[in-house]
């Protein structure tokens, strides 16, 4: 963590005056350590701090039981049936498909319901699925190949995300190239449908070449950028009636649109006439190309390594990636098993999304949480105004909501900004203070004791009790001594740290001090 980024943490800080001292005692504590001591030295933590979007107990706990490499074979392979059952039950308008968007939005007319269907489901997956690793790479594609979720008002996006990226995730990259440039949402919103031979569009053959495969200078030129558009000239899909009404958003090869002269991409002729063939025989030479497989190579150990890739690592990877023919799995074997990764502890900053559903993993929200308290947490029905997805797109992180065809950055450089911040912590104070209807279920008696979501992670009656209980479930580590005598001394303040404190007292203290520790490195790090 540099200077700078400390100085961010800080400024984040600075918009909460009531934890403010707590805050400051914390930060100057974290100051003095690297970012690999402020991570600690679990390396099951670490683990799960990148393949999940937040720890749990019992993810901890399963690592612990089975060791490292085979709960990264059991993610590889993982699948959630009950979640995927009820969040097909809480959000049924992710099964539509493109003819079924058509009608029920009315040609387009009626938007933003199947989006909000399609964003809350995703972030219910992320909360509740014990698949995580798909879920982080369902997550990864979608910024790969990101499109705009509002660009169609006819939402193909669910085509995309549940034809597509969801069930391609963890398996081969040419593959999901493949299904990628045959995926209508994909050719709407880079203008491939437009793209035919008396009006060449470069739009898609450009992004497809600097931003899904090779990279930019990635040994590709201009000529070669062209030749492809021509290749893709006639790729679309049903958008007119009366066909639209029965087919709308089938992909389909009109030849009639398609260049069919001779061309040659990446140094290899395409003899004149070949017709729809010549897609499949460049995406063949793309994938082959080594561009390619470095480029996915360093994008995937920037994900899961560090913002600033080991070369080492991007060497063995992107062989790995040639030799395995784009075997995604192999890739991550590869890189959650290396040295690079295992010294990584620290070295990323989580984004937004990673910071708010991490929060309500480590506080323990459940599905009667987020079933009950819609208000709070925003995710079980269609709705814009919970406070997790209202504070994800006041900071910038709104689910599909990136425009550009670059996706979400996942750098700290972009995201260590005072606004990114204080909508996180917005968000984390309406979360601490609300109701965890779940704990209340579980044990009727809790509401006698404080119902808050706070109280709910520290269930204490002591302030030693509390600051113990926040530390272990919220952070999974332990704390420098200085921090934990910060914390102790703001939850007693005056009192007897070890004497019983009057319950409404206790959590009032108890909700600041989840709030600093969930906004703090030791949380944000990972």
């Amino acid at each position: 963590m540099t200077a700078m980024k400390r100085r961010t943490f800080l400024q984040g800080f600075a918009y909460t005056a009531l934890y403010g001292s707590l805050a400051a005692d914390l930060f100057t504590t974290a100051q003095a350590l690297a970012p690999a001591e402020i991570a600690g030295s679990d390396p099951d933590l670490h683990l799960l701090r990148r393949i999940s979007f937040g720890p749990t107990v019992a993810e901890l706990a399963r690592v612990k039981s089975i060791g490292r490499a085979a709960f990264i074979e059991e993610q590889l392979v993982a699948s959630d049936g009950q979640t995927e059952l009820l969040t097909a039950a809480l959000f049924p308008l992710i099964s539509t498909g493109g003819a079924g968007a058509y009608l029920s939005t009315g040609a387009g007319f009626v938007v933003n319901v199947h989006q909000l269907h399609l964003q809350s489901a995703m972030l219910h997956r992320a909360l509740f699925s014990t698949a995580q690793l798909k879920e982080v790479m369902v997550d990864f594609w979608n910024d790969h190949f990101n499109t705009y979720i509002r660009k169609n008002p006819i939402p193909l996006k669910l085509d995309l995300d549940r034809d597509v990226i969801r069930p391609n995730a963890l398996g081969n990259f040419k593959t999901l190239l493949r299904a990628v440039v045959r995926s209508s949402e994909m050719l709407h919103y880079l203008d491939n449908w437009l793209n035919r031979v008396d009006a060449i569009n470069e739009n898609y053959s450009r992004e497809l070449l600097e931003l899904h495969t090779l990279g930019k200078g990635g040994g590709y030129t201009e000529a070669d950028l062209k030749a492809l558009a021509r290749i893709l000239s006639g790729l679309g899909f049903v958008t007119d009636l009366p066909l639209s009404a029965v087919s709308y958003g089938t992909v389909q090869f009109n030849a009639a649109q398609h260049d069919a002269t001779e061309k040659t991409f990446l140094g290899v002729l395409f003899p004149a006439g070949v017709g729809e063939a010549e897609i499949d025989k460049a995406l063949q030479l793309i994938v082959d190309h080594p561009s390619t497989a470095r480029f996915i190579a360093t994008k995937l150990c920037r994900k899961f390594v560090a913002d600033e890739p080991p070369v080492s690592l991007v060497d063995r990877a992107a062989a790995a990636f040639t030799a395995s023919s784009g075997d995604i799995k192999t890739l991550l074997r590869l890189i959650l098993a290396s040295p690079e990764f295992a010294a990584s502890a620290g070295a990323k900053q989580k984004r937004p999304l990673e910071t708010m559903v991490g929060a309500m993993r480590a506080c323990g929200i459940n599905t009667f949480d987020a079933v009950l308290n819609t208000n709070l947490f925003g995710t079980p029905v269609a709705s814009p105004n919970g406070t997790l997805f209202t504070g994800l797109t006041k900071a910038g992180h709104e689910p599909f909501g990136w425009v550009p065809p670059n996706g979400y950055p996942d750098v700290a450089a972009y995201w260590g900004n005072s606004n990114s911040l204080l909508y996180q912590q917005k968000f984390l104070v309406g979360m601490v203070e609300g109701i965890g209807f779940g704990r209340v279920l579980a044990d009727p008696l809790a509401v006698l004791n404080g119902t808050s979501v706070a109280a709910g992670v520290t269930r204490a009656t002591t302030p030693r009790a509390a600051v113990t209980n926040a530390i272990a479930n919220l952070l999974f580590t332990t704390l420098p001594p200085a921090a934990v005598t910060a914390a102790l001394a703001f939850v007693a303040q005056e009192a007897d740290p070890d004497a019983v404190m009057e319950a409404g007292l206790l959590e009032q203290r108890v909700k600041g001090l989840v709030f600093v520790l969930l906004s703090s490195p030791w949380f944000l790090l990972r």
